[in-house]
């Protein structure tokens, strides 16, 4: 199966990890549970632990605590919408959820959707974040001069980008007309934005109504692997495994859904940097490199503003 590289299309080893403080799963009254007060003490104090490591990294040694914090929560939140993204890839396949349009463009749709409902300070930092890291590699790309993949899987950068910030101010034109106006995204659009949106949620509502675990079902078995990470990786890996990222998917996943068998997510070093699901040995991989070059990406080409 092609890898899906869901941020950057280009297959370059980075030398950076930066800890995945990824601690809850989205929740809708239809698809997942509330966030627990723990799973959200884990997401922050991820966040924590992470920017202390940056303070020792060679690499970020020289910046400030401010940008460290920053730093991690850029890539928190670019991880979380990329498993987010993958989880949906498992959902179509193993529940046969019909797809009427690109199955990239509805993964993205299903990750926006599934935090938008959670409507909670974590979900619009990673909405936020997610925009801000396809607007921050459509700058890297122009900078770098490299080709834009009118063929690729996914869409472009910059359409994913605003197709974020379109569904948040659709659901709530009050509550995120800030992040419209800095993203430049046009007044007048915003009312389509809200058909969009409500078209968007019940789609996904109504799909996937049907695959919840009544509570007389036994949970499925969600099996959680931390693989080893080479070289200066796996340091960040046995902080992955301390805040048990992985276990709190699984946990989400098994409680909330009928699945037709067991399946694994796993955690990795891959030699380049991907996350994908694959459905034939019904695994869920994130790579380590992944997580590296949202790290590379935000210290090259962040601004802190959007787009």
């Amino acid at each position: 199966m092609k890898p899906r590289l869901l941020l950057h299309r280009r297959s370059r080893y980075r030398h950076m990890l930066l800890l995945l403080p990824l601690a809850l799963m989205p929740a809708t009254e239809v698809a997942f549970s509330q966030t627990t007060a723990s799973d959200a003490k884990k997401f922050e104090a991820g966040v924590d632990t992470s920017a202390l490591a940056l303070g020792e990294h060679q690499q970020f040694k020289n910046k400030s605590a401010q940008y460290h914090r920053r730093l991690a929560e850029f890539v928190a939140g670019n991880m979380m919408f990329v498993v987010l993204h993958e989880m949906a890839h498992a959902v179509i396949s193993e529940m046969g959820i019909p797809i009427l349009a690109r199955e990239e463009d509805v993964a993205d749709s299903f990750a926006a959707t599934r935090l938008i409902k959670l409507q909670s300070g974590i979900s619009d930092r990673v909405l936020t974040e997610a925009a801000q890291g396809f607007f921050t590699s459509n700058r890297r790309d122009k900078k770098e001069g490299n080709a834009i993949l009118y063929y690729d899987d996914h869409g472009l950068d910059l359409v994913r980008a605003y197709r974020i910030v379109c569904l948040m101010v659709g659901s709530d034109k009050d509550k995120y007309k800030r992040l419209a106006a800095e993203a430049k995204l046009p007044e007048d659009q915003w009312a389509d934005c809200v058909g969009d949106y409500g078209r968007t949620a019940r789609a996904w509502d109504v799909v996937l109504k049907p695959h919840f675990r009544s509570p007389d079902q036994p949970r499925t078995k969600i099996d959680v692997i931390y693989r080893h990470a080479k070289d200066e990786l796996e340091i960040h890996a046995r902080a992955f495994r301390s805040i048990q990222l992985l276990e709190i998917i699984a946990g989400h996943a098994a409680d909330q859904f009928a699945w037709s068998a067991p399946f694994t997510l796993e955690m990795q070093s891959c030699g380049f940097i991907n996350a994908q699901w694959v459905a034939k040995t019904r695994t869920l991989t994130l790579c380590y490199e992944l997580a590296a070059d949202f790290a590379d990406l935000y210290n090259s080409y962040g601004t802190g503003d959007i787009p």
